[in-house]
């Protein structure tokens, strides 16, 4: 990830060093935000309790309190003393997959999508004129037979998780292997079997699951080379 600096004009946070015609201020290089990134996601995804957090309705909880955990009761916090809510509420407002929500006043804060914790996102489904054209969803070549027979479904997540665009699906589904598949899926099939589908954020949307009928084709994706598509 890029580095995040501070306008020293206007104190917005940017990832570009110029910011009102002036050098900005570096705030937190490139290595302390993909490493605060992945602890936010983690706490607020799957294990508020090893911060000594209690996740809110929702999922919501005080920024300066996460910020504080973080310095004072996270396992490895000798490495995040430096960390303070402006830092939380940079790395949220910068998030390129839009992985963090802050309220209107930024002081709270929750993961958008992800989540193994039980809760309830608040979510309202979307109407058919909201739906995408299309939505799509990474696997690896082992789980194949399975989705096409089966369909998706959270599994360790509470919804099944799906992409406005390629290269987010292919990004998730490559921490998992390296025979890479990615599914097209019809959101307005969805619509029509009762399958109700939320949007998480600019490139993320939510089902809590997806039938096989609604998956469109299949794209075998190999690095170097384009995909090779089939129907499903």
């Amino acid at each position: 990830m890029k580095p995040i600096y501070r306008c020293r004009v206007c104190g917005a946070f940017t990832e570009e060093p110029w910011h009102c015609d002036k050098p900005a201020a570096l705030f937190m290089t490139g290595e302390q935000r993909v490493r605060l990134s992945k602890l936010m996601s983690a706490i607020l995804r799957h294990i508020p309790h090893e911060a000594g957090l209690e996740l809110g309705p929702g999922g919501w909880i005080e920024v300066e309190e996460l910020a504080r955990a973080i310095r004072e009761r996270w396992r490895r916090r000798d490495l995040y003393q430096w960390v303070t809510r402006q830092h939380v509420i940079a790395v949220a407002l910068l998030d390129p997959k839009g992985r963090f929500q802050l309220s209107s006043d930024n002081r709270r804060i929750r993961a958008a999508y992800g989540h193994s914790v039980k809760l309830e996102l608040g979510y309202e489904p979307l109407s058919e004129n909201e739906l995408p054209e299309v939505l799509y969803h990474g696997t690896v070549m082992e789980r194949l037979n399975s989705i096409i027979h089966e369909g998706l479904k959270p599994m360790r997540r509470l919804m099944v998780h799906l992409a406005a665009r390629p290269q987010e699906a292919i990004e998730a589904a490559r921490r998992h292997g390296s025979r890479v598949v990615l599914l097209r899926i019809d959101p307005r099939c969805l619509a029509e079997m009762g399958v109700p589908v939320y949007r998480a954020s600019h490139v993320m949307y939510l089902a809590p699951h997806v039938p096989p009928e609604c998956i469109k084709s299949v794209e075998k994706v190999s690095s170097g080379t384009a995909p090779a598509m089939s129907d499903a």
